[in-house]
């Protein structure tokens, strides 16, 4: 492939946990939650039981956070807490990116481009990173971008590769998507560039599940 699609799901994850300690209880799918806090102060047998009690109840958080405990493991010194089981990570972050979930939808995405936990499907990849994209994950707008210009997953269209990175960039992602929209621009015409930043400025949020 001719660019490499970043996997940043840890640094939005600790992104995510800055900005919403600081901004308090929001009344989001995503909010931060008992468990959050818990996890964030060092309990982490009590955030997973929180998560796992709260994930019963249909909550999207719960399902995402359970899907990154078993993603990336949980310790304390030496002792394991939560083994890495990326088969069950799969399991959790479907069931919140079902949800609605971006993060979950991003990382479920990223699982399929890589084959982790499930098998490796470019289609189903290129599904989870448009659903995320939709509702304004920078990283996940990247990602779809490199997919529609190298027709990985999807059909190759080079307009809507513009519009994601274009969109990417605005959000702060100017060091992966500015470079991209500066070479992808040598291989459209003029008015192909127009279209996409049009299609770009006129992009609207997808609100609710996928």
């Amino acid at each position: 492939m001719a660019k490499s699609r970043y996997i940043l799901a840890a640094y939005l994850l600790s992104l995510f946990l800055a900005v919403g300690f600081a901004g308090g209880a929001v009344a989001e799918p995503n909010a931060p939650d008992e468990g959050d806090r818990l996890y964030h102060k060092g309990h982490y047998e009590k955030a997973i039981a929180w998560w796992k009690d709260a994930a019963i109840k249909g909550n999207p958080n719960a399902q995402y956070r359970l899907g990154v405990a078993y993603s990336d493991g949980v310790a304390r010194d030496k002792e394991v807490i939560v083994a890495r089981d990326f088969t069950e990570a799969a399991k959790r972050y479907t069931m919140s990116a079902e949800l609605g979930d971006e993060r979950a939808q991003f990382d479920l995405g990223a699982l399929y481009d890589n084959g982790a936990g499930v098998k490796r499907d470019y289609a189903q990849a290129a599904k989870w990173y448009l659903a995320s994209a939709e509702r304004g994950h920078m990283a996940s707008q990247y990602n779809v971008a490199v997919m529609f210009e190298t027709g990985t997953g999807v059909a190759q269209d080079l307009v809507a590769a513009y519009k994601w990175y274009y969109l990417a960039a605005e959000q702060d992602f100017v060091e992966f998507g500015g470079p991209a929209l500066e070479a992808l621009a040598g291989k459209l015409k003029p008015d192909e560039v127009r279209k996409a930043i049009t299609m770009a400025k006129n992009f609207e949020l997808k609100p609710g599940a996928y």
